[in-house]
């Protein structure tokens, strides 16, 4: 027997009608699409979606996530393994950054830098409506092993420049000190983890030996000096 999956989208009015039709294209027929457009925050949003879904199973997208036609089947078949399903994720914004930034993203998945987006509902944790940006991590620490990854994924049409990237950045690491106040010493933090570990892991280093890794070094950099500069600022 089918079980039902609900689907929670935080949007804060743009144009979802791709995401949704992806949805309705999927080969996986007993969906609940759950749109919250009501609430500031992401991750108040997202537990206004997690009260409201009458599904067994939860898939969490954003507003500017396209899934591929066999995700949420293949999400079902692996939850019946595991606690929560990583998803492999595609940037297809146009230009050299986006494209920079999709060959680094392939290192993260599964990891810990990484955020499960489909789960049972029956017990699922709320988000922490303090931290923005960091509330991933913070709810992924409540999701018990075992998790798996997907074989399937989603395209990412996350438009934003190279400016933007960073401006988003910068106002996510507002809650980084929250976030190590509550989770000391957790690997998501931790410098060599973060800049080296997590691209050379399980053979993961073979990968290094692209032109793109001089892009990633430059966003690695420029994600420090913004920690660095919010950690003066308190």
């Amino acid at each position: 027997m089918r079980r039902l999956v609900s689907v929670i989208i935080p949007n804060h009015g743009r144009d979802i009608s791709n995401v949704v039709n992806a949805i309705l294209a999927s080969s996986y027929p007993d969906i609940e699409l759950v749109v919250i457009d009501v609430g500031k925050e992401r991750s108040v949003q997202r537990n206004m979606g997690i009260q409201q879904a009458k599904g067994k199973y939860l898939l969490f997208l954003d507003s500017d996530m396209v899934i591929a036609p066999n995700l949420i089947l293949d999400c079902v078949r692996l939850i019946k393994h595991c606690n929560g399903v990583y998803l492999r994720e595609k940037i297809v914004t146009p230009g050299l950054f986006a494209r920079i930034r999709h060959w680094e993203r392939q290192f993260y998945t599964g990891t810990l830098i990484d955020v499960v987006r489909f789960v049972r509902k029956e017990g699922c944790p709320l988000f922490n409506g303090t931290l923005h940006g960091p509330e991933d991590s913070d709810w992924e620490r409540k999701i018990p092993e075992p998790k798996l990854v997907a074989d399937e994924w989603y395209e990412h049409h996350e438009d934003v420049n190279m400016w933007q990237f960073f401006k988003k950045k910068a106002y996510y690491a507002k809650s980084l000190m929250r976030y190590n106040k509550k989770h000391p010493g957790d690997k998501v933090l931790d410098f060599k983890y973060r800049c080296w570990t997590v691209f050379t892991e399980n053979g993961k280093w073979k990968k290094l030996f692209h032109p793109y890794v001089f892009g990633v070094i430059f966003i690695i950099f420029m994600r420090g000096v913004i920690f660095l500069w919010n950690l003066k600022k308190r």
